[in-house]
């Protein structure tokens, strides 16, 4: 089964995160800040990074940075999910190879067809998963 980490200091946010990909056959691990991030990184890749930008400990971008000079995560699709919306942040979300770029507040369904795309996950296998929760 994918494994999926979800990133967000926001234990609501994490919450939400899990309810929207609950239609979805994944494995959901979380993180509150970018330290956990790092070391989850490193002892088990996730097949997808859902990433916020504020971090209490260290940014998303320092833990992007992370992820994108590890070898071992080469590849790893990263989807930021973050109330960081300025033309600035998405173009240093495209220079560093990030998937899909979603800000919030989210639709879930959004979110769903975001690490579906990063999964290519799409069609049959799927059917019947509500678009909204």
């Amino acid at each position: 089964m994918p494994k999926v980490l979800a990133v967000d200091d926001s234990p609501v946010i994490r919450r939400l995160v899990e309810v929207s990909l609950s239609p979805l056959d994944v494995t959901i691990m979380t993180a509150g800040d970018g330290a956990s991030t790092c070391r989850m990184l490193s002892e088990e890749r996730p097949d997808v990074l859902i990433l916020d930008v504020g971090l209490p400990d260290m940014t998303g971008w320092d833990v992007l940075d992370f992820a994108r000079g590890e070898p071992a995560l080469d590849g790893l699709p990263i989807i930021m999910l973050t109330g960081f919306g300025d033309a600035s942040d998405r173009d240093r979300a495209d220079a560093g190879k990030v998937a899909e770029y979603l800000v919030k507040p989210f639709r879930p369904n959004d979110l769903r067809e975001a690490v579906r795309s990063c999964l290519h996950q799409t069609g049959d296998e799927y059917l019947g998963v509500p678009d909204t929760i």
